[in-house]
């Protein structure tokens, strides 16, 4: 009797553990890595361009008042035959002789810098030019501009470098292309200047280069040296750029 009940107890702890069901461990729930929120890369502007330009003077109805006239005579310059225009007779005076009518010069830019004009002049008598300037004295001094000389190209580009009241080097003496309208331009590096022509402003050629130990105080526009009569030279503007 005893063995049945023990029998009988044993089965049932055994179908009592049959009969409830497991429940599984729930396996741990890893949670998500922030996301790391990445800042947008700032655009970075790039630096202007520096505008080279430091003066102009596009010569419309009046002229820049730091202008200086050398030897004015209003009778030989108008602004008025050619509006927009500056006309400035070339007549018998020269720079180095210190007897040229209206040489017309500003203070001189620190540093290398070009000039440029355009200009409308055909040279019809020996030694009459017209063109840019840049001037320490009668005594020193870079001429550059279209003018007639029959002992060498007639009507052309020269660049006369003056020291000391004397010529230094060549003129360069390159014939002038055949219209009356040119673009010129005048650089000065240092102790360098160099000089070019366009017929269009874009193409320039090269008419050739000086170097000079002068202390420049001025620069601008001259025309004289004529030996008959008198010739009109016609500057549309004047600028100058910085150079590096």
């Amino acid at each position: 009797m005893k063995k049945v009940k023990l029998y009988l107890f044993i089965c049932a702890i055994i179908l009592a553990a049959c009969g409830t069901p497991v429940t599984p461990t729930p396996e741990p729930t890893i949670p998500p890595l922030p996301t790391k929120t990445m800042a947008p890369t700032a655009t970075i502007e790039p630096s202007p361009t520096p505008d080279p330009l430091i003066f102009k003077d596009n010569f419309e109805g009046s002229i820049d008042t730091e202008w200086l006239w050398v030897n004015e005579n209003n009778k030989k310059w108008s602004l008025a035959n050619n509006p927009g225009w500056l006309e400035i007779n070339a007549g018998s005076g020269s720079v180095g002789k210190g007897n040229l009518d209206n040489l017309l010069i500003r203070q001189i830019p620190e540093g290398n810098f070009e000039l440029e004009t355009k200009m409308i002049f055909k040279p019809v008598a020996n030694f009459q030019i017209a063109g840019l300037i840049i001037y320490e004295s009668a005594a020193n001094f870079i001429q550059y501009g279209r003018a007639y000389a029959k002992q060498v190209v007639k009507d052309g580009l020269y660049m006369d470098n003056i020291l000391g009241g004397g010529f230094f080097g060549e003129n360069f003496a390159i014939p002038a292309p055949d219209t009356n309208t040119l673009y010129l331009r005048l650089r000065r590096e240092g102790n360098t200047y160099t000089s070019y022509y366009s017929e269009d402003g874009s193409k320039w050629n090269l008419v050739g280069a000086h170097t000079s130990e002068m202390k420049p105080l001025f620069v601008g526009l001259v025309a004289g040296q004529s030996t008959y009569s008198f010739q009109p030279a016609q500057f549309d503007y004047f600028t100058i750029n910085a150079l590096p």
